[in-house]
């Protein structure tokens, strides 16, 4: 009977598994330019858009090649091109990838700005070959159709907020454009290098020069909002706006979306005193371990890469995993993976136990960011564990897992070098949702790696002692 248990269970993960690669389906890819920004998205109707392609070099290097690695050759070209803001290392590649052969069918969209330098001008020149022509002002509340109900909407542009608010900016950072994209229930959050004030000081640690221009975004597009466009639960994936750098993802940007998933596009090319992603955010903000203004749970922090050149602000709690695509079915779950081409520090995709499959996130806040989240069915149907909380942590920490069927279950805790040096769990448990706790009082601060394992399947994390 228990064989009987385990095949039936195997085969529903397998099937979830084979709808979510074989539907139709949203891509969202994250293209490893270290410091920089890039991503590639295609609808469920084949819609395509390239936005931003890193900074001036990384069109050729690094965009390019991703885009035929996963199967858009120069021919296919995109439909849609878009620059968040007119800083070189988030639009200086755009020119390379259309002088590469890449065309834009309908429409080149940038922020408004007046700023401008030769990478600005370049792209201009090269957009204008284009099909769609010299690049426009994306206006906010437009809405571009990827198919079968997933939609882009631009939630704000150059201070103005979808619903009719505005904040004033002067900073190129803070006229960023902000995307929402949404498929069935799935939604993910984008803004470039938009700004987050310094209303969380106190707390988070957090210090700018930026206006705060995510909270106005974020209150517009939640359920009492101008605009109300997210549940009550949030969203599934946020991205870390600016690189990680202390001038983004206040308090509110991270409360008010309660992320499962939280993205950081960063890596070498940084200028030597920026040390991003910055602890203040990683830490405090979106592993939630500013507790007296950070409400909702911690969310799985993935970065393309570690910082370099780093600093002792610069954070590695975060797991660097290179390439990163999300894969959204429309059917309730998406997909998060990652192809460890990471080009400097660790490669943690194993670590971070990649590919994950998430549910979406439509329940309201308190969720728990693991593979199967489906908290109305008292039989769990997916083995996942989950990231500890909170992490970094001093002295202690909770890790939480998902057991689908009882058997034996071990949970160690590895050194950097592979030597266990605990072990949390190594008995017979019922199917069901455990915590376990870790008091790491005696050991030395740093890195370690805890480890589940449960017949022949095992999953994998990182958690930092920081004392």
């Amino acid at each position: 009977m228990k064989t009987i248990r385990f095949i039936f269970s195997f085969c529903f993960m397998l099937i979830v598994s084979i709808g979510v690669s074989q539907a139709q389906q949203l891509e969202i890819h994250f293209i490893n330019v270290g410091w920089g920004g890039s991503m590639f998205i295609k609808g469920p109707n084949g819609t395509t858009l390239l936005i931003e392609a890193g900074n001036t070099g990384k069109g050729t290097a690094k965009v390019v090649p991703y885009l035929k690695s996963v199967g858009i050759q120069p021919a296919d070209g995109f439909d849609y091109a878009i620059a968040g803001h007119q800083h070189s290392d988030h639009l200086g590649g755009l020119a390379e990838v259309i002088n590469a052969g890449y065309n834009v069918r309908v429409k080149n969209y940038y922020n408004g700005s007046a700023y401008t330098t030769t990478p600005v001008t370049e792209w201009n020149n090269a957009a204008a070959k284009t099909t769609a022509g010299a690049p426009v002002i994306l206006p906010v509340g437009t809405t571009i159709n990827l198919g079968d109900s997933a939609t882009i909407t631009c939630v704000a542009r150059d201070g103005n907020i979808i619903g009719g608010g505005t904040v004033s900016v002067s900073d190129e950072n803070d006229r960023s454009i902000a995307l929402l994209i949404q498929y069935k229930g799935f939604d993910f959050l984008w803004g470039s290098d938009l700004g987050g004030g310094s209303i969380d000081q106190s707390c988070t640690g957090r210090s700018t020069s930026q206006v705060d221009v995510e909270t106005s975004v974020i209150t517009a597009i939640s359920p009492s909002g101008a605009s109300p466009l997210i549940p009550a639960g949030g969203i599934d994936v946020l991205f870390v706006n600016h690189h990680g750098s202390e001038s983004s993802t206040n308090k509110n940007w991270m409360n008010l979306s309660a992320p499962a998933v939280a993205v950081i596009s960063t890596g070498d090319g940084q200028s030597s005193n920026w040390y991003l992603p910055r602890k203040d955010v990683v830490e405090n903000v979106l592993l939630a371990q500013a507790t007296s203004c950070i409400t909702v749970p911690a969310a799985l922090v993935l970065q393309t890469e570690e910082g370099a050149p780093a600093g002792a602000l610069t954070s590695t709690a975060g797991f660097s995993v290179g390439d990163i695509k999300i894969s959204a079915n429309g059917k309730g779950y998406y997909v998060v993976s990652a192809d460890d081409a990471v080009t400097q520090g660790p490669n943690e995709v194993s670590a971070a136990g990649l590919p994950l499959t998430f549910t979406t996130d439509d329940h309201l806040p308190g969720h728990t960011p693991t593979a199967v989240l489906d908290e109305s069915k008292l039989q769990p149907e997916g083995f996942e564990l989950g990231q500890n909380f909170p992490n970094p942590f001093n002295p202690s920490t909770t890790i939480s897992f998902v057991l689908p069927l009882s058997g034996y279950v071990s949970l160690h805790i590895f050194n950097t070098l592979g030597v266990r040096v605990a072990t949390l769990l190594d008995q017979h448990i019922e199917a069901g949702r455990y915590s376990v706790k870790w008091d790491a009082g005696k050991f030395a601060s740093g890195v370690y790696y805890y480890r589940l394992q449960a017949g022949s399947t095992g999953k994998q994390r990182k958690l930092v002692l920081l004392r």
